[in-house]
């Protein structure tokens, strides 16, 4: 699934759209490279979902948690494991607990991440305010990230 955006406003706007369909067990990898507006995506559905504290990238912390009444919001960056140290975070702890999980720069935890996943592409256009924003779905029992994409689609 494609979308086509022109500014900060339209990617919010398409998180405030996805967040009512995000469920517990959920997993979505945000790829692109600096400035793309993985940060602004989650930032977003953290707000449509309840979070009330700001969500800031935690690039050097690697992983935030924010507590939401029946699930937390996992935003982890990945960036600064680049050179290793995947293993230091108990990612299984976070799998195992009622979360949604949010993961930018996730190819430096491949061997940790589950099968089933979204994957979420912003792909920067020639005009640097424009984007190009791909969803797809990974795995192979898929289900609720299929009814997510069909949702989407009605939107």
């Amino acid at each position: 699934m494609h979308f086509y955006i022109d500014s900060v406003e339209e990617t919010q706007a398409l998180a405030s759209k996805m967040a009512p369909w995000l469920n517990p067990g959920m997993v979505i990898l945000l790829d692109g490279p600096l400035g793309s507006g993985k940060t602004t995506f989650t930032q977003k559905v953290g707000k449509e979902l309840g979070v009330k504290r700001a969500i800031k990238s935690p690039t050097y912390t690697i992983v935030k948690e924010y507590p939401l009444p029946n699930f937390k919001l996992i935003h982890i960056d990945a960036y600064r494991l680049e050179e290793g140290g995947a293993d230091t975070i108990d990612f299984d702890s976070y799998l195992n607990e009622p979360s949604i999980i949010f993961i930018e720069w996730s190819e430096y935890l491949y061997d940790y991440l589950p099968l089933n996943r979204l994957r979420i592409k912003f792909v920067p256009q020639t005009d640097p305010n424009q984007r190009e924003i791909i969803l797809m779905v990974e795995g192979e029992s898929t289900e609720q990230y299929q009814e997510l994409l069909e949702k989407m689609e009605e939107i």
